[in-house]
């Protein structure tokens, strides 16, 4: 019913968002006159919730996950989903800290979050 409805919703939300963030990383290893060359520096990512998280791509991962335990209703899935919280939460604490080791404060600023 609702429950498998709200769920498949958060899923679909977390899939698109997941795959949007993953084309804007990629996006910034392309170079601009030859597509098919991956650039050898790192680059800030821009765009999407970049602008506001460390690593959005995790973040909708877990909307993703989220969606799954909601529409499953069982425990497992649900520690599942904590699991990957933790699991994921570490890794883009990780990717801010390296991030602002990297880059200027103004291509990543202190007030992104993890």
């Amino acid at each position: 019913g609702n429950i498998a409805t709200i769920g498949a919703a958060l899923f679909s939300i977390g899939l698109a968002g997941n795959l949007y963030h993953h084309y804007l990383l990629a996006s910034l290893r392309k170079d601009s006159k030859k597509t098919s060359v991956a650039k050898k520096e790192y680059v800030a990512p821009k765009n999407g919730l970049f602008e506001y998280v460390a690593a959005p791509h995790y973040l909708f991962e877990l909307v993703g996950w989220l969606g799954i335990a909601v529409a499953a209703q069982q425990m497992n899935v649900y520690l599942v989903f904590l699991a990957m919280s933790s699991y994921l939460g570490g890794r883009a604490y990780a990717q801010n800290r390296w991030n602002r080791s990297k880059f200027s404060e103004k291509d990543w600023p202190a007030s992104r979050k993890n």
